[in-house]
């Protein structure tokens, strides 16, 4: 990890956590680890924890600073898991945090503004300074909160928009 340790978000449903502290599973695969399994993984590491449905650290920081913080990057890879690009399986820690709105044109740097996305795919969705609107593919949360790709009108006239895979059976928990 460049020199640095590696660092273990335990992800746990709030309830879960008060009563029997059970079901983690590893960020990116999904992977179940026994409580013996995470205290080994915690050996070296930084872990940190992230309760769900808890109080949580503020997600949003306005235009004070463009690159996300720690906290925001953590939410992100909970959310995204991944690149949001329709059909990529490029893993979070190869991703970049995208602006929806570009942090140059006024974009906040906040959750609700922002989706994980692999160093090719950034470059596709990249917002021109001066291009035409609908020219190039374009990256937006949906009214549910999941990141959404909507095509160019030449690619679709009708921009409908697409989803990861990952994201067809989205659930809450």
């Amino acid at each position: 990890m460049g020199g640095d340790r590696p660092r273990v978000v335990v992800t746990l449903d709030y309830d879960k956590l008060r009563h029997e502290c059970i079901d983690a599973s590893l960020l990116e695969s999904h992977t179940p680890v026994t409580a013996g399994e995470l205290r080994q993984l915690a050996c070296d590491c930084e872990v940190l924890p992230v309760v769900l449905n808890g109080a949580s650290e503020g997600l949003d920081v306005g235009r004070a600073q463009r690159l996300v913080t720690p906290a925001i990057r953590t939410a992100l890879v909970l959310r995204d898991r991944g690149c949001t690009f329709p059909g990529c399986n490029a893993p979070a820690s190869a991703c970049h945090a995208h602006h929806l709105i570009p942090w140059w044109n006024g974009g906040k740097t906040a959750l609700e503004n922002l989706a994980l996305v692999c160093p090719h795919h950034h470059n596709l969705i990249e917002p021109t300074r001066d291009g035409p609107p609908g020219r190039r593919w374009e990256l937006r949360i949906g009214a549910d909160g999941i990141p959404e790709v909507l095509p160019p009108d030449y690619y679709d006239p009708t921009r409908t928009p697409r989803r990861h895979q990952r994201f067809r059976y989205h659930d809450s928990g």
